[in-house]
């Protein structure tokens, strides 16, 4: 990345029994400059934002272009080695699965 400054991309998740859904907006984001890594305890989204080259004067700017960075505390709630990322239109999915200890699980209730 470079020494820019960072923009903390608009985030919804979405949960349902075994997964986690993570829907990020990314625009302006070539697709091989997308990192995801899960790390410990934390998984780090970032991405570095398309550039114009530098032979170009602005005349007008009024895009924010800067390299993106997020960060999730995910712990022991999710299956680290079935991640999966997709990213198409500016939009960065990640489908998380939830470790069995996340899963909601049913306690049967037995007579006295």
């Amino acid at each position: 990345m470079t020494d820019r400054n960072f923009i903390v991309p608009p985030v919804d998740i979405y949960e349902k029994d075994d997964m986690y859904l993570i829907i990020m907006d990314m625009p302006g984001v070539d697709k091989d400059s997308i990192e995801v890594v899960a790390e410990g305890d934390i998984l780090k989204v970032s991405a570095k934002a398309l550039e114009v080259d530098k032979e170009w004067k602005p005349i007008s700017k009024e895009f924010a272009i800067s390299d993106y960075k997020r960060e999730f505390s995910i712990g022991n709630r999710v299956n680290r080695e079935n991640i999966k990322a997709k990213y198409e239109n500016g939009i960065l999915r990640i489908e998380l699965e939830k470790s069995e200890i996340a899963k909601p699980r049913k306690i049967e209730v037995k007579a006295g």
